[in-house]
């Protein structure tokens, strides 16, 4: 009895489980969201805070110093790094797993602890605390076609009828104005009237702290109050000055006689930007301001960008006149490009599979019963990923595109065998149970193989565990339910319908007929050729074993050698560039290297839109840097030419750009990395460590990193090894005359407190207008700060009330310092990026970067891979211990269901010849060996096994039978062929819309592709004629026939 009797018996109940199964599955599918990969970046949650007038060196020491070591012992944290910049700090925290909104408050519960600590300016503005990726989701670019409105305008619109709503969407983690900032009082003094009127830049800000307070008065009557009271009454007070008028008109000082200093007299107050140094323009080179969307961890890419369509159509309608938006970058886009991609290479696959059973078997009725297994097993698979939690991804579908050509195997076992007993005269219902007899366990056996593979996933941590087990819960729920459909519905629909008369098929038919009876006639055909073959191989023992030795060798020998990487770069069409000019560069300079940039960028027919920002970059800002995001044509407008990639529109842009700044600056391309999440830039990207404990200067640590980046580019194997940091920018050097300032009366923190107000932007308080709170910030007018003389002009006033010159207090010597000082890990850290050459995989130029730095010998430095980089690095050699581990798991539930040691071996020894053709296949089209292809790579070692199994349990079966071990070996080889020819070549033909992919994503699906088909092709081919061998070989040692191996 097998366990297909029950249902073979009830045949209504068979067709209920199956409908059963699609149902659940619809029904589940509904309920599943679309996406372009699941959540595989570490949460990231932020800190940044604010420090006007400080250069990096004091942030560094007042700031980020303190705040790194109050983070640091943070639960699940993974890395530290932080960028102190001029004004400003950032903090990044990375965490292994867990809840993002925990994180998140632990973080901003121990920020709090340190907030006293911070110096005043830091401490008075607060500390802002943002769960969010560090890459962008979209940006959009709003500019003014009409000219009737300036950049402010657009800043304080975009504020209130567009930030603030989109701030609000859920899965938005941070939306940030470019090219402008907040809208901010902003007050700027004159040094002359100052003077003229006997006052310091401190004094007007005293009399702003004194005059613009929030009145907090209380009620009349408030209790306690007489029991007899009737009434209360709020007491109010406008203490907040509430515009720009009652700013102008501030009493500052007075003079007697009625008279007084108001602010106006002292300089002007104007509406401006909380935040000045950065300027954007379009493609068109017209004045812009960008809103840049970072999506929260976790939330789902194309549900955000739909959120933030629909908000922005709502708000269009209200748009200034002349105001117009831009899709800069929307990275939803390409999702559902790449998305759309996958369902037609699933819809291909299925309909190439089916193409493949109704030639194959040359029976439409045949092939009609066994395609069914295709929509029960994928459908049905929906249920199991609903439960999960999963979603439809890019993921998922390549595991149901792979599935595709797999879900039919036991089917067409099955229904292959019944229709041949049938055919020898059988009838159809004892046919049937003989089959599921004979073939019940080496379904069950095959079935088992292919899901137990998959089991060592569920033990990977980390992103490459979440980028696994996605195509490993659907590979094995499809197999699941494609198993059940083998043992219940196969048998019953065959002995059901293979078993009828059917009248003859009208004549237009009678054509097509003739088509599937040569087809199959073709199939049958080749079973005398291969038995000759066999035969052959057989008696040429030897040879065939040397062969195989051979094969092992050359395979070890290939795999050693295939180039490995991590996640192939796909076509997204987004180009982004980062200009630097020397140090010292002014913003009005990097403005005017923009425009070159863009005048050339505009001539690119291929790129749709674009954005400059001068004064940005990724990760820190400055005068002299610069950033700027291209958007090309979408992939199906440009086609699949190599002309109109992104890789050959960035190589076409890059001379073209260096030639038109003409040595003013650098400017490098980069294609944003294929897993959104872990950076903004593409390449391999790595932190230089300083561990000298405080002996390096960092004059010498950049030394060091140039000398690293030197001996990197020395290999050959890069394009570009480099830092953006130098700790050589032009500064002034401002030295306190101590003796003399103590002889006057002045101490060193109000010199301090004078020059930083009027060269920094210094924050008062806020005011409120238009529903708004306001900051009002205070600094001198820009002209009066343009020299480093400026400085000496200013006064201080001494203890006796005098206002003393600062050129008596201090002189001016010029130096060098650093823009911007990182830290990785609480060390001080250089950022490097390296450009890969083509043909070099990112694992070999891990590698490869390692080795120069163990070549260097350095004791003060040590390197630590970042972003996706880090990832690869800790994923290493994994993929071949997941691979053994794999191949250790199906060894030991094979030797558990044939209750042999032996047995498993037999069936396991084409798995490495698998990969000889997983080496050929990479090789020959130029690949690396990336995580998709170690997919692939499981899945084969279960493909290559499932046709030992069909020969071996039949062998077996022969052999207990009494049959010789020579005869039951040519038997079970003469009668599986067939159905592995069939199995074989639907899954070949499943595979090749992943081989032959193009469009959006391709590279990940050719890559999958690649492994599965060529390693597939090859195993099978193989086993046909290994296998026999390998089992006549130990069978007859075992049993002791020795004499029949010659």
């Amino acid at each position: 009895m097998s366990v297909s009797d029950p249902f073979l018996k009830r045949p209504l109940l068979t067709l209920v489980v199956s409908v059963l199964i699609v149902l659940a599955g619809l029904v589940s599918l509904s309920g599943l969201e679309i996406e372009n990969l699941p959540p595989i970046a570490p949460t990231r949650v932020s800190v940044s805070a604010s420090y006007p007038g400080a250069s990096a060196e004091v942030v560094e020491q007042g700031v980020t110093d303190l705040l790194e070591r109050q983070l640091n012992s943070l639960e699940r944290l993974d890395t530290l790094t932080s960028t102190s910049t001029a004004n400003g700090a950032s903090v990044s925290l990375r965490f292994r797993s867990g809840s993002g909104e925990l994180n998140q408050i632990n973080v901003q519960n121990e920020a709090a602890l340190i907030t006293r600590r911070l110096p005043q300016p830091v401490s008075r503005q607060g500390l802002r605390v943002r769960r969010s990726g560090n890459d962008l989701l979209m940006v959009l670019s709003f500019s003014d076609s009409s000219g009737n409105y300036d950049r402010a305008f657009i800043s304080g619109w975009l504020e209130r009828q567009v930030r603030d709503p989109l701030q609000r969407l859920d899965g938005v983690g941070e939306v940030v104005l470019f090219g402008s900032s907040e809208l901010a009082y902003r007050i700027w003094l004159d040094p002359t009237q100052l003077n003229r009127f006997d006052l310091t830049i401190d004094e007007v800000n005293q009399a702003l702290r004194r005059e613009n307070v929030l009145a907090a008065l209380g009620q009349v009557g408030d209790a306690p109050a007489p029991a007899d009271q009737q009434y209360t009454l709020p007491l109010r007070m406008e203490g907040r000055l509430r515009s720009q008028r009652e700013l102008e008109n501030l009493l500052v000082k007075p003079l007697g006689g009625g008279n007084s200093v108001r602010l106006r007299d002292l300089g002007r107050v104007s509406l401006g930007e909380e935040r000045y140094g950065s300027v954007a323009r379009n493609l068109q080179g017209q004045p812009t301001v960008a809103v840049g969307i970072f999506q929260r961890d976790g939330s789902n890419a194309l549900l955000v960008s739909q959120q933030v369509k629909a908000a922005l159509d709502r708000v269009s309608l209200d748009f200034p006149p002349g105001l117009e938006i831009q899709y800069i970058v929307d990275v939803a886009d390409n999702v559902r490009e790449s998305i759309d991609q996958a369902f037609d290479a699933l819809r291909d696959a299925v309909l190439l599979v089916f193409a493949v059973l109704l030639l194959g078997l040359g029976n439409g009725r045949l092939a009609l019963i066994t395609a069914v297994a295709v929509p029960v097993a994928l459908i049905g698979s929906f249920t199991l990923l609903k439960l999960s939690g999963g979603t439809i991804n890019t993921l998922t579908l390549f595991g149901l595109v792979l599935a595709t050509g797999v879900v039919v195997d036991d089917a067409i076992v099955v229904s292959e065998d019944i229709g041949r007993r049938i055919e020898l005269g059988e009838p159809p219902l004892r046919a049937a149970r003989h089959a599921m007899q004979e073939l019940g366990g080496a379904v069950i056996a095959t079935s088992l193989v292919l899901i137990v593979v998959f089991l060592p996933v569920l033990l990977i941590p980390g992103s490459l565990g979440r980028l696994y087990q996605p195509i490993a819960l659907v590979i094995s729920s499809t197999i699941l339910f494609s198993t059940i459909n083998a043992l219940t519905f196969t048998p019953v629909a065959s002995a059901v319908l293979l078993g009828r008369q059917l009248p003859p098929p009208p004549a237009f038919l009678l054509r097509f007929r003739r088509l599937l009876d040569r087809s199959s006639a073709w199939l049958e055909g080749l079973h005398r050729p291969y038995e000759r073959a066999l035969e052959w191989v057989l008696r040429h023992r030897r040879g065939t074993l040397a062969v195989l030795v051979l094969g092992l060798l050359l395979t070890g020998l290939g795999l050693r050698a295939l180039p490995t990487g991590f996640i192939p770069q796909e076509d997204v069409g987004q180009i982004r560039g980062v200009l630097l000019l020397p140090e010292g560069a002014s913003l009005a300079r990097s403005q005017a290297a923009m425009r070159k940039l863009q005048e050339v960028v505009a001539q690119e027919p291929l790129i749709r839109t674009g954005n400059f920002y001068a004064g940005r970059s990724f990760g820190d800002s400055a005068p002299n840097k610069g950033i700027f995001f291209l958007r090309l044509d979408y992939l199906s407008e440009r086609g699949t030419s190599p002309a109109n990639s992104t890789s050959a529109v960035l190589d076409r842009l890059g001379p073209k750009l260096r030639q038109a700044l003409n040595g003013e600056g650098q400017v490098f391309l980069t294609q944003p990395l294929p897993v959104r999440g872990f950076g903004s830039e593409g390449g391999i990207s790595l932190n230089l460590l300083d561990v000298s404990g405080g002996a390096m200067s960092l004059q010498q640590f950049a030394q060091e990193a140039e000398a690293f980046s030197k001996a990197a580019m020395a290999t050959g194997q890069f394009r570009r090894v480099g830092s953006r940091f130098s700790a050589n920018a032009p500064s002034m050097q401002v030295v306190p005359d101590r003796e003399r300032m103590a002889a006057v009366g002045v101490n060193l923190q109000e010199l301090v407190s004078v020059i930083g107000d009027s060269f920094g932007s210094t924050y008062v308080n806020d005011t409120f207008e238009d529903a708004r709170v306001r900051r009002i910030l205070v600094q001198l007018e820009g002209d009066e700060r343009s020299r480093p003389e400026d400085v000496l002009r200013l006064t201080v006033r001494n203890n006796d009330g005098e206002l003393i010159p600062l050129s008596t207090l201090v002189r001016l010597e010029p130096t060098t310092g650093p823009t911007s000082i990182t830290h990785a890990e609480l060390s001080r850290s250089i950022s490097i990026r390296a450009a890969l050459k083509p043909g070099v995989s990112s694992g070999q130029a891990i590698a490869l970067l390692d080795q120069v730095q163990a070549n260097r010998n350095s004791p003060v430095t040590e390197l630590m891979f970042t972003g996706l980089s880090r990832e690869e690095q800790r994923a290493g050699g994994g993929t071949w211990q997941l691979f053994g581990l794999g191949l250790l798991v199906v060894y030991l539930v094979l030797a558990a269901l044939y209750e042999s040691a032996i047995d498993p071996l037999v069936i396991l020894v084409t798995v490495p010849l698998a990969l000889l053709g997983v080496v050929v296949g990479l090789a020959s089209r130029g690949l690396f060996l990336d995580v998709y292809g170690q997919v692939g790579v499981l899945v084969l070692i279960s493909l290559a096994a499932k046709n030992g199994i069909l020969i071996v349990e039949f062998a077996n079966q022969r052999v207990k039978d009494g049959h010789p071990v020579s005869l039951a070996i040519r038997e079970a080889a003469r009668l599986r062929l067939r159905p592995i020819l069939l199995t074989g070549i639907s899954s070949l033909a499943g595979f090749l819309p992943l081989l032959l992919a193009r469009g959006a994503g391709a590279a990940s699906r050719i890559s999958i592709g690649t492994v599965v088909f060529s390693g597939l092709l090859v195993s099978t081919a193989l086993s046909l004629f290994v296998l026999p061998v390998i089992y006549e070989v130990i069978k007859s040692w075992e049993t002791g026939d020795r004499r029949k191996l010659g």
